[in-house]
């Protein structure tokens, strides 16, 4: 009679380690995957903070206008237009097919013309005020007027940006515009407190959990962990309310989202990023509405470093803080009610005056490399 064959007996060393290869395989398969097909979800926090506070503020379909950004937490959405009757502080055209708070316009830029982005947060974008009324659209008419010169001026502003969403917006976009002038307008929420964590901290995937960190690194666990939690909407929340009113009574208990050393860290980088192009730059000093009517602000310190950069950088100021000092009955009304930072077109035109004072120094900069290297500088205006 045969003997039958006994069935092979495969080690079960070799079985754990046949399991664990074909897992792995598994799952560098879905990672490279979900790295082509899903963007960086690990500061998506900071977005679904942004949208609390605008739901608390009443701005209903506000919210439409943002969309999440890995980099810089969230950016204003290409082609937006609001025309919600209780919507009091986004109205009409909000943004153009490319993303930008500006009439549409080319990439490429033209002949003979020069070309300033102005990168910034909610006082440049022009809440409480139209596209034409912000500030920056005001500039181009200024300067437009003088007939000398062709301008084209693009605002880049985008609500709730900290100076290091600002780093990482003109990092992204600098080359794309390619201007001859940047002025840059932080500040105004750098001091702002959301919690116990910075802007930096987020932006380093949660902060202090090293082991958490380095897992969240991965785009499978950011996916696994986005779709575990709630999917509730967005709601005016406690926290939102508490993180509204500490913007003018400041929670000790909290920390700012840009601390005062890392706001210079990231000032002197957008400086460095416009000096290695040869791009004069101009920083603006906001003030809110106490400030404007001569008392104190927190925002202070910020704009004294503004300054002692400015000072060591040799770059232009635009101040929009004296301006509004000097014009003081004017520059109080023009806030938007129960807002002590945004303008309406009077206080818009104000900071349009000062931007083009410090504009024209720019130009005379550009005039001056002109003489200096007439071939490169016609190149950069061409």
């Amino acid at each position: 009679m045969a003997e039958i064959p006994q069935p092979r007996v495969i080690p079960i060393r070799r079985k754990l380690a046949y399991a664990s290869f074909t897992l792995c395989v598994f799952m560098l398969t879905a990672e490279l995957t979900t790295r082509v097909l899903v963007d960086d979800l690990s500061g998506d926090s900071r977005f679904r903070q942004i949208n609390e506070i605008v739901l608390f503020l009443g701005t209903n379909r506000s919210d439409l206008m943002l969309e999440y950004d890995s980099e810089r937490f969230w950016k204003l959405r290409p082609g937006v237009q609001i025309d919600d009757p209780e919507n009091t502080v986004w109205q009409g055209r909000v943004s153009n097919s490319l993303g930008y708070r500006s009439p549409e316009f080319d990439l490429q830029k033209p002949s003979g013309t020069i070309r300033i982005a102005c990168f910034g947060d909610s006082s440049t974008f022009g809440i409480g005020a139209t596209m034409e009324d912000s500030w920056p659209a005001l500039l181009e008419d200024y300067l437009n007027a003088r007939g000398e010169q062709k301008f084209q001026v693009i605002n880049a502003g985008v609500p709730g940006y900290t100076s290091h969403q600002g780093l990482r917006h003109l990092r992204q976009e600098v080359d794309r515009l390619q201007p001859d002038i940047v002025f840059a307008s932080y500040a105004n929420n750098d001091f702002w407190r959301w919690g116990d964590r910075t802007d930096q901290q987020h932006a380093r995937r949660f902060g202090n959990s090293s082991v958490h960190s380095r897992l969240m690194q991965s785009r499978l666990l950011q996916v696994v962990d986005h779709f575990a939690r709630p999917k509730a909407e967005p709601t005016a929340s406690e926290w939102a309310q508490s993180t509204t009113f500490n913007y003018v009574i400041p929670n000790d208990g909290w920390v700012p989202r840009v601390p005062l050393e890392q706001f210079e860290a990231n000032i002197e980088g957008m400086c460095d990023l416009c000096e290695a192009r040869s791009i004069p730059m101009t920083l603006v000093l906001w003030p809110d509405q106490p400030q404007a009517a001569g008392q104190w602000s927190p925002r202070v310190e910020y704009q004294d470093s503004l300054k002692k950069i400015a000072t060591k950088r040799d770059v232009e100021v635009a101040d929009v803080v004296s301006i509004f000092q000097r014009n003081q009955e004017l520059a109080v009304r023009s806030y938007v009610p129960n807002d002590i930072v945004h303008v309406d077109r009077s206080g818009n035109r104000l900071a349009a005056l000062a931007a083009s004072q410090a504009a024209g120094k720019c130009v005379a900069t550009l005039h001056q490399k002109s003489e200096q290297a007439p071939s490169a500088i016609l190149a950069e205006l061409d």
